[in-house]
C-alpha cells in the first residue's frame, strides 16, 4: 500500500544555516559509431548508410500486480536562501563525483557550488541574459549552459579558477532563447532547443551545426539522449513528444497523449523508459524504443474538477536507486511517486520565502546516492531534502 504524508509531515522544518550566497575533432572518435556516416562528411549535408543498431529490451511487470514497499520520509534539510539575484530554472549535479552541482537563472550567472558543505566554489560569467539549460558531460571537464541570450557556451572547469576565465566555445544559430540542452553518450555532440521550436545538433569541438530537426510548432522544454534508437526524445510546450530519426532528420514517432503543454520529460538512467509531465497535472510513462504508454501518474488521485492551472508540472525526477519519481509543480507542490506503481506515496507544499506568487519549483534532481534531492525555487532559494534507506 502507498502512504500519503501531509504537507505538515514533509515539511517539519527549515535549516535555520542560511548560504548568501580550439582544437580540431577526432574522426577515430566516430568509428563503429551510429552516426559516423555523417560526422565523417561535416560540415557537408549526410548521406543515409545502414547500420544496425541495437535496441533497448526491457521486461516490465504490470503495475497493478505490485505493490509498493513502504516507503522513506523526504524531509527538507537545508534551504539556500539568496542563491542568485533571480528565479533559479536550470540545475545539474556532477554524477562522476557527486561532490558538485551548477546552478543558474535570471541573473545571467553560473554559479558552481560544493554539494558537502552547501559552499559556493565559483562564479561563471558570459551569458547576457539569464540561463535557462545546464548539462555537465560525463566525458570530458565540460559544462554546458543555454541561455535567454540565444546562445549556447561551453565552459572548461579545469579552468574555473583561471583569471582569463573557463569559457572555451560559443554556438550560435538560435533564433530565440535556449531553454534545453542534452549531450550525446557516445559522441561530442550537443543537442539544444528552444523558443525558435527548432532542435539544433552541433559537434561540440568544431561548432558546426551539424543538423536542425524541425517540427515542433512552440517551445522546446526537454531534450533526451540515448545511447540507442531512439537516440534523441524531445517534448515541447505544443504538447507533443517526438522521438528523432537522426539518419533521416525526422520525427520517427509522435505521441499526442497529452492534452496540454509538456514543461518537463525526464528519462530513467537504468531503464528503457522515460516519464513526462504537462500543464494539467498528468505525469505519463512511456517504454522505448516504440513510445508506448506504460502508466499514468497522478490522473487517478485526481477528479475532473479538481485540475486547474495550478496543477502545472515544471520539473520531474528520477531517484533509480529509491525507485522513486519526483514532480515539483508551478504552486509549490511536491510529490513523491514509487516510479514503478504509479502510486502516490508522499506530497507537501513547499513553503516560499517571498511569498506565494514566488513558490513555484522550476529544477530538480536526485544525487547519486539517492538520498538527496536539491530543488529550485521562484524565491531565489536551492532547497536540499533528504532520506534514509
Amino acid at each position: 500500500m502507498s502512504v500519503t504524508a501531509t504537507s505538515h509531515d514533509i515539511l517539519k522544518s527549515i535549516d535555520d544555516s542560511i548560504l548568501p550566497p580550439e582544437d580540431t575533432l577526432s574522426e577515430a572518435m566516430y568509428n563503429n559509431v551510429k552516426l559516423d556516416h555523417y560526422f565523417n562528411k561535416l560540415p557537408k549535408s549526410s548521406e543515409e548508410n545502414n547500420i544496425n543498431d541495437q535496441t533497448n529490451q526491457l521486461i516490465v511487470s504490470a503495475a497493478p500486480e505490485l505493490e509498493d514497499s513502504p516507503a522513506a520520509e523526504w524531509k527538507l534539510l537545508r534551504t539556500l536562501a539568496g542563491a542568485h539575484q533571480g528565479w533559479i530554472r536550470a540545475i545539474s549535479l556532477d554524477e562522476i563525483t557527486n561532490k558538485w552541482y551548477v546552478t543558474g537563472l535570471a541573473d545571467s550567472t553560473i554559479k558552481i557550488w560544493d554539494f558537502e558543505n552547501n559552499s559556493l566554489k565559483a562564479v561563471l560569467t558570459g551569458h547576457v541574459l539569464g540561463i535557462r539549460s545546464l548539462c555537465i558531460s560525463k566525458r570530458h571537464p565540460y559544462l554546458f549552459s543555454g541561455g535567454e541570450d540565444k546562445s549556447l557556451r561551453c565552459w572548461d572547469l579545469e579552468r574555473s579558477n583561471s583569471d582569463a576565465g573557463c569559457q572555451i566555445r560559443s554556438y550560435h544559430g538560435h533564433l530565440g532563447g535556449v531553454y534545453s540542452i542534452g549531450l550525446h553518450p557516445e559522441l561530442d555532440v550537443l543537442f539544444s532547443g528552444g523558443k525558435d521550436c527548432v532542435v539544433r545538433v552541433w559537434d561540440i569541438r568544431s561548432r558546426v551545426e551539424a543538423m536542425t530537426l524541425l517540427g515542433h510548432t512552440n517551445d522546446i522544454t526537454s531534450i533526451e539522449t540515448d545511447y540507442n534508437d531512439p537516440q534523441v526524445v524531445t517534448s515541447s510546450m505544443d504538447g507533443t513528444i517526438r522521438l528523432w530519426d537522426l539518419r533521416k532528420l525526422k520525427t520517427e514517432l509522435l505521441i499526442t497523449n497529452h492534452s496540454k503543454s509538456i514543461r518537463s520529460m525526464k528519462s530513467h538512467p537504468k531503464e528503457a523508459t522515460f516519464v513526462s509531465g504537462d500543464s494539467n497535472g498528468e505525469i505519463k510513462q512511456w517504454i522505448l524504443p516504440k513510445g508506448e504508454l506504460l502508466n499514468e501518474f497522478g490522473t487517478s488521485q485526481l477528479l475532473p474538477n479538481q485540475r486547474d492551472n495550478s496543477r502545472i508540472i515544471n520539473t520531474l525526477a528520477i531517484n533509480p536507486v529509491t525507485n522513486t519519481l519526483f514532480s515539483g509543480y508551478d504552486d509549490g507542490k511536491l510529490e513523491f511517486y514509487n516510479y514503478t506503481t504509479g502510486n502516490l506515496q508522499q506530497s507537501g507544499q513547499s513553503p516560499s520565502l517571498a511569498g506565494p506568487e514566488q513558490s513555484a519549483i522550476y529544477a530538480s534532481t536526485f544525487d547519486m546516492s539517492g538520498l538527496r534531492l536539491l530543488t529550485c525555487h521562484g524565491d531565489k532559494s536551492i532547497r536540499i531534502w533528504g532520506t534514509s534507506y
